[in-house]
């Protein structure tokens, strides 16, 4: 626990020193920011799930930086977390190991966990939630339900970035959900059609 918390000290005075760069910082910090948003706008258009959790996993590299510099430290966790479970989930349907149900529990533990160890202020909560669903999305191995459980996953970073007056993730978090919506609708509305008309029929 002291040796996280230590690193934590040492990313916070790290971001301190980047502060003095002035302008260059904020130009810096943005970059990241827009270089995420081009991968998360991307990524739900791909049919393909390897190349959708590959975008996401560029886009979440981009993202802890720029949390990092921020001096967000839970959402860049909630980030890196996601890097790794969404290499192992990337991982399994080519190798075993990688095709335990154990991970999902694993991802899940760890995720709210270290978001629990460093959560500062009432606003944290949001990404915290967000890491779940994001736990659930890179699980599933369905297209149709990662794109659902991904859209919820973006409402919670849309409520981090607003309330913590993020504006580079705050368009990137709407503009995904935005391309989440549109994927859904592209290439999901007959399930969920089939869904609604099975309802009425059971009722």
């Amino acid at each position: 626990m002291n040796n996280i918390l230590a690193i934590a000290d040492s990313l916070s005075a790290m971001v301190n020193s980047l502060k003095t760069l002035g302008v260059w910082y904020y130009v810096i910090l943005n970059a990241f920011g827009v270089i995420a948003i081009l991968l998360k706008v991307t990524e739900f258009q791909f049919k393909k799930r390897s190349t959708i959790l590959t975008f996401a996993l560029l886009a979440s590299t981009c993202w802890i930086f720029y949390f990092i510099l921020y001096g967000d430290l839970v959402s860049a966790i909630v980030n890196f977390v996601c890097i790794v479970q969404g290499y192992v989930f990337l991982c399994r349907e080519k190798y075993k190991w990688a095709n335990s149900k154990l991970w999902f529990f694993f991802f899940l533990v760890v995720q709210i966990t270290l978001g629990i160890i460093f959560f500062k202020v009432w606003h944290d909560i949001f990404p915290i939630i967000a890491g779940v669903f994001n736990v659930i999305a890179y699980f599933v191995m369905n297209k149709t339900q990662y794109r659902f459980f991904g859209l919820c996953c973006l409402i919670f970073w849309v409520l981090n970035s607003a309330f913590k007056f993020y504006p580079i993730a705050l368009a990137n978090d709407v503009f995904g959900s935005i391309s989440a919506f549109v994927s859904i609708v592209r290439y999901d509305r007959g399930y969920y059609k089939n869904l609604l008309l099975k309802g009425k029929t059971n009722a």
